[in-house]
């Protein structure tokens, strides 16, 4: 099931799956952090500024989910709704976590302005022509035929008598065999 953002932005939300929604942006993450490890997902200096610019979005959003979440611990408190497991009063731990998020807000605007700031510096940055001197450039193809620089004539010898190509001029059928 594919979620479109017009849908998820007008749906009604309930605890399960606004909860759903974190598990997703996890996911989402821990698979971004796949494609980002290099080639096929990661290819061209424009793909790194697009996701820039997108982690750049989404960490400047945080800063309101967490606020959000901290708006309704607080007022939960107030409506006198929140109790603690150890029948303890909640306002300390609730001033703990009201720290915590605040330094959370902190960071994500932090997070947002250097991912801002390196998305700008590498505006003008773009893929060159591909070099065949250049290992960096050249299809992996390319390398990993100079690892095997001989014919496969040559490195037959090392296969198994039934792989081994049958030497130039020789039937290339094999004899059915009759018995099964």
């Amino acid at each position: 099931m594919r979620n479109d953002p017009q849908e998820s932005t007008s749906r009604a939300h309930d605890d399960s799956s606004t909860e759903q929604l974190a598990r997703d942006l996890y996911e989402q993450v821990r698979q971004l952090n796949h494609a980002t490890s290099g080639p096929p997902g990661l290819t061209q200096p424009g793909t790194v500024y697009t996701v820039l610019g997108n982690l750049g979005a989404a960490a400047y959003g945080l800063d309101q989910t967490i606020e959000q979440l901290n708006d309704f611990l607080l007022y939960e408190e107030e409506q006198g709704r929140l109790g603690h497991d150890r029948d303890e009063p909640t306002g300390p731990t609730l001033q703990q976590c009201g720290r915590a998020l605040s330094a959370a807000r902190e960071h994500s605007g932090g997070l947002h302005a250097a991912l801002s700031e390196a998305q700008s510096a590498i505006n003008a940055i773009h893929g060159g022509p591909v070099s065949p001197h250049n290992p960096r450039t050249r299809s992996a193809v390319e390398i990993a035929a100079e690892d095997f620089p001989i014919p496969v004539e040559q490195a037959s010898p090392l296969l198994p008598d039934s792989d081994r190509p049958p030497p130039q001029g020789a039937p290339t059928s094999r004899p059915v065999r009759k018995d099964g």
